[in-house]
């Protein structure tokens, strides 16, 4: 018993502060000004602009450190050249969170959202071309960055709970400082910051354990006013948690402001370009952080990811003048939905998607687009799902961004919220990457009168064949009303049982642009969809199915029932079902003639040709942990089956060309003498 006690008791003890670096190295004093002033004047004779060296020096906890870093600046490489960067200790209030951290884009509200109020978020950051020292980011007015700032610091807080650690241990590793200056289009003078690239999170916390959380007072009063930014260091450096009769608590939180006060940073001084190089500094930094973030060892939450990929697609595209502003601005969401319809862009919400779609997908652009993927990930190619995934994202955002503008309990967050995975995963859809289509403007019914002709066009070509601008401009509208209300799905997570349809949406989309049922189906989702109804069922003449679904999704038609819509069950599984897997083969009449038994045999052969397709891509799709396509590297190691697979295009080959010759020989050209 008294072991127990004893033990007890021992737990009760409170525990030892953590290892702080302030408690075994002397707090350093406040600089005197004219050591700010030889600073600055280091930095001007380095090359930095002057507000650039003015903010170093203010911020920096010891200029001589400052002076002899400048004068031996170190260098690293980057895409398209390289970054000039010292290392010093740094007040942390004199540092600023980067607004724009990829961290928080899902919580961005895009003007294309069309929501009320949204100013949208701030545009940036840019650089000018060739070596440069400075990002720019561009904002309304004051109270735009101070909107923006505030959901920042509001989801970092809440997403990245650092406060606690950095009370016991201080920042412990650097951060990376850039400087940044945010304008104003109503003419204030611009914010002249030196804000986290990376570390936001933790300056952000530390900014709260200093009570510095006000965002006027991070992101204006502290940066903007040097005896503010001093005041306020001194302020804190004379708090002794040492000092005699004072309470527990108090010391505690003079311990926990002393380590909060400093940072270490890696601060870049300016962005060098290669000869011959295309890029520019928010290029350049955009790769950077996506190395560490996409997929690096500090992720990303799945957004981050994909909007980082987004940012440096149009970045890109921008940057090689592919684009013009105007596209940039609607592509990037940045375009109110009346603005873009003056502007002559699509407003609707199905077709600014898709008109994402066409344009981060166009064959033409894929060299910019693959190029941008690689800069801000660690992959060797970058393969179609990642470009899909980089398009999809750029489609979401303005509806992305509705439903971050709504209560979270509201039933259209809900159903948007719920949409976004079925529809990232629909954007795999080949045809998209791989047929020469945009968004013409055309109706629903001009659409599907165009893809009806498409369809009979390639009627008893292999599958797949023939055009298909229009149904993949039918498919790209209509994904966007069958992912939203459900009626198209994502494939089940892990195994789904052996009965279970793994196939991706955009394998469904894929299957139902080969019949005319699906393009009734497509035409209709967009209609009702646009109507604000769920889409409906019609048949492959285009007529309303009425009756019902039974409890397996098959549909049993009613004269005089309802009107049935359009469930993922009845899509899948009855509609549009694995071909060779649950779609029953054609049964042979009987009195089936030679003729039509060729043709029974030829559709098997399709629809066993489009399995091998899908398990072909499939492939493409294991990867190594760069990235890199494990078949790609190992190839394929069946030659055997390489050969088989020559002999019968051999085959099919000699009995074309050999019927193409009986045909010339019956019925010989009589256009000529």
């Amino acid at each position: 018993m008294a072991s127990e006690d004893v033990a007890g008791a021992e737990e009760e003890l409170p525990a030892p502060p953590a290892w702080s670096r302030w408690d075994n190295e002397p707090m350093p004093t406040l600089p005197k000004m004219a050591a700010v002033r030889r600073a600055f004047d280091a930095g001007v004779t380095y090359g930095l602009p002057k507000n650039f060296a003015w903010a170093l020096a203010s911020a920096v906890t010891d200029p001589a450190s400052l002076r002899a870093a400048l004068s031996s600046p170190r260098s690293t490489p980057v895409v398209g050249g390289n970054f000039e960067f010292i290392e010093v200790d740094l007040w942390t209030p004199g540092v600023s969170p980067m607004v724009t951290n990829h961290r928080v884009f899902a919580e961005r509200v895009y003007p294309a959202s069309g929501a009320p109020g949204a100013m949208g978020p701030l545009r940036g950051p840019t650089s000018e071309d060739g070596e440069t020292s400075t990002l720019v980011t561009e904002a309304r007015d004051v109270s735009h960055v101070l909107a923006e700032a505030e959901r920042a610091g509001n989801f970092i807080m809440s997403d990245n709970k650092l406060a606690a650690s950095i009370k016991e241990r201080g920042i412990l590793m650097p951060v990376d400082v850039v400087y940044n200056e945010i304008r104003h289009d109503d003419g204030e003078p611009p914010a002249c910051l030196l804000v986290t690239a990376e570390g936001s999170s933790r300056v952000t916390n530390a900014h709260s354990v200093l009570g510095v959380e006000n965002v006027r007072t991070v992101m204006y009063d502290l940066p903007g006013e040097e005896s503010n930014l001093r005041r306020f260091v001194n302020g804190v450096l004379l708090e002794d948690p040492k000092e005699p009769g004072i309470s527990a608590r108090t010391v505690d939180k003079r311990r926990g402001r002393r380590n909060a006060l400093i940072v270490r940073a890696r601060v870049i001084l300016k962005f060098v370009p290669a000869a011959e190089a295309t890029y520019d500094f928010a290029q350049a930094l955009g790769g950077y952080l996506g190395m560490l973030h996409v997929d690096g060892p500090r992720p990303w939450p799945t957004t981050g990811k994909n909007e980082a990929m987004a940012e440096s697609v149009v970045r890109a595209l921008r940057h090689a003048d592919a684009i013009s502003e105007d596209e940039h601005a609607y592509l990037a969401g940045l375009m109110d939905p009346k603005t873009a319809v003056e502007k002559g862009f699509p407003g609707e919400q199905d077709a600014q998607a898709a008109y994402v779609l066409a344009t981060i997908l166009d064959r033409g652009l894929m060299p910019i687009v693959s190029r941008a993927i690689r800069d801000v990930t660690s992959a060797a190619r970058a393969m179609p799902a990642t470009k899909a995934e980089a398009a999809a994202e750029l489609a979401l955002r303005p509806i992305r961004s509705l439903a971050t503008s709504l209560p979270a309990s509201d039933p259209v967050r809900t159903q948007i919220d719920a949409m976004q995975a079925s529809y990232r995963r629909s954007c795999r859809l080949r045809l998209y990457a791989t047929t020469d289509w945009k968004v013409t403007g055309r109706t629903p019914q001009e659409l599907l009168e165009a893809a009806l002709v498409e369809l009979t066009s390639s009627t008893g070509g292999p599958a797949g064949s023939g055009e298909h601008a229009a149904r993949a401009e039918l498919a790209a509208l209509a994904q966007f009303h069958l992912t939203r209300s459900g009626s198209l799905r994502r494939e089940p997570y892990g195994s789904g049982g052996t009965d279970a349809d793994k196939r991706g949406p955009n394998d469904v989309l894929g299957a139902m642009v080969e019949e005319a049922q699906g393009l009734h189906l497509l035409y209709q989702a967009i209609v009702d969809g646009r109507a604000g109804r769920r889409p409906r069922v019609v048949d492959e003449n285009g007529r309303l199915v009425r009756g019902h679904l039974d409890g397996s999704d098959g549909l049993i038609e009613e004269t005089g029932g309802d009107e049935i819509t359009i469930t993922n069950g009845w899509l899948r599984y009855h509609a549009f079902p694995r071909p060779g897997v649950d779609r029953p083969m054609p049964t042979p009449p009987e009195n089936e003639t030679p003729a039509m038994r060729l043709a029974r045999h030829k559709t098997t052969i399709e629809r066993q040709l489009a399995i091998l397709e899908q398990e072909v891509e499939n492939l493409e799709e294991v990867i190594d942990n760069g990235g890199t396509p494990l078949v790609e590297l190992q190839g394929w190691a069946t030659g055997e089956l390489i050969k088989r697979l020559g002999a019968l295009r051999d085959r099919l080959t000699f009995w074309d060309g050999l019927a193409s010759r009986i045909a010339r020989r019956e019925r010989p050209d009589t256009t000529t003498a």
